[in-house]
């Protein structure tokens, strides 16, 4: 588990903000919780205006977490292992995709992104539908999104297929999904 200030310096790379402190607070609040956890996490390359993951990414990997990456196959989306920056080549979409091994095990938590999100934690991403498809089966998972304040909106209209995020972190606050 990442100590309070891996965490601290690890947030302060993702945004310059408020979202630091509150990051730190559920932390600190998790800290109990979070040693349970396997050490794998589902991430995602960032791309244009997404929250920038990659120092997210360098810190996990750094301390010798499973990190994974979604890799776009036809309609559906698979998880591979992160194995550096230096081995990640241009997906279908011109995003960075690892070549590593598929994930054959739970993950702790999921890294979803998103172009809008709203205080229900709704999510509207490229059109593609790849999260949701994939969350169809897997839905057991922790799904945690960074977004900037600007991205929240008001409602977001979805249909029975969307999958909702649990957690939205932005520079301003933590919005948890109410079920």
């Amino acid at each position: 588990f990442l100590g309070i200030s891996s965490i601290y310096l690890f947030v302060r790379s993702i945004i310059q903000s408020n979202i630091i402190y509150l990051l730190l607070y559920k932390a600190t609040i998790l800290c109990p919780i979070l040693r349970k956890f396997n050490n794998i996490f589902l991430l995602y390359y960032p791309i244009e205006n997404e929250v920038n993951t990659i120092p997210l990414i360098d810190r996990l990997f750094v301390e010798g977490k499973e990190i994974y990456l979604p890799v776009v196959y036809d309609k559906y989306m698979i998880f591979k292992q992160f194995e550096g920056f230096d081995k990640l080549k241009a997906g279908k979409f011109g995003i960075n995709e690892p070549a590593g091994k598929e994930l054959d095990s739970l993950p702790d938590i999921m890294c979803i992104p998103g172009i809008a999100f709203d205080e229900k934690c709704n999510r509207i991403g490229y059109g593609g539908g790849y999260y949701d498809r994939y969350l169809a089966v897997e839905n057991t998972i922790i799904k945690s999104a960074f977004a900037y304040e600007f991205q929240i909106i008001d409602k977001i209209k979805t249909e029975n297929f969307d999958k909702a995020v649990d957690e939205i972190f932005t520079e301003n606050r933590i919005i948890i999904r109410r079920v």
